[in-house]
């Protein structure tokens, strides 16, 4: 026994000290990035109040056995861990990831180019999340120090080559509201020219497609679209919630 204590012992304050450098390290980016836990929520109003006191931070992790605060970082990405008072008054852990760049400003925008001719440009794109192919409107990461609508135009450029101007504000959508915190504007753009693609490369655009709007809503309601890909036939599956909010609140607002 007392050798097993000799073991296990240093093992969990190595488990207690990390628990608490993560919600230090949390509470941290709090008070640096406010839009990160704002608004803070209200249990007694139906919603998932944050918790960031951190001697209940770790209480909670210690009912729940979940850890609590910072879980893992990158250049683009934060996880964290949210202690939470649920509308029931029950308190426990509830997961999320953020953008980086999304921690004191929008992270990312979402683009509609459209042709003089009406028609909608759209990436033909093997996302690796999904592991599939998948028909998209240009997207991507605001830089540092970048607006939306440059950020807008730059992406534009970069995945499809298109060169747009006349950006409308067409709202707002998020990307995954059940797990990342980002909420991102979506453009309508006009094309003005062409001209070539950079492409990171993480990026696997195969082609960029013109699309009616009646082509596109046809599309949606099959599922696929049918794209011929290096040779292939492929029915690329047809589900973008960021081509279907454009393309709804571009009508409403006329713009198509």
């Amino acid at each position: 026994m007392y050798c097993f204590l000799l073991v296990i012992l240093p093992f969990v304050s190595m488990q207690l000290a990390a628990s608490v450098e993560s919600c230090r390290e949390y509470l941290d980016l709090a008070k640096k990035y406010p839009k990160f836990v704002t608004p803070g929520g209200s249990a007694e109003n139906g919603e998932i109040e944050l918790i960031l006191d951190e001697e209940r931070m770790l209480a909670i992790e210690k009912e729940t056995g979940r850890t609590v605060g910072v879980m893992g970082r990158d250049k683009y990405f934060l996880w964290v861990n949210d202690a939470c008072k649920f509308p029931g008054g029950k308190e426990g852990v509830y997961g999320r990831l953020i953008w980086m760049s999304g921690l004191d400003s929008e992270a990312a925008v979402i683009v509609m180019p459209v042709f003089p001719d009406g028609k909608i440009a759209v990436n033909c794109n093997f996302r690796h999340a999904t592991r599939s192919w998948e028909i998209e409107l240009p997207a991507g990461l605001i830089d540092d120090g970048e607006s939306p609508e440059d950020a807008a135009v730059r992406e534009t450029k970069e995945e499809t080559g298109l060169l747009v101007d006349r950006l409308v504000r067409l709202g707002e959508i998020p990307s995954d509201s059940g797990a990342v915190s980002a909420v991102l504007p979506v453009f309508l753009a006009r094309v003005t020219g062409k001209g070539n693609a950079m492409l990171e490369d993480s990026e696997a655009i195969a082609e960029v497609l013109a699309l009616s709007v009646s082509e596109i809503k046809e599309a949606f309601g099959r599922g696929f679209l049918e794209v011929k890909i290096k040779g292939i036939d492929h029915k690329v599956p047809f589900r973008d919630s960021g081509l279907a909010y454009a393309i709804l609140m571009g009508e409403l607002k006329k713009e198509l």
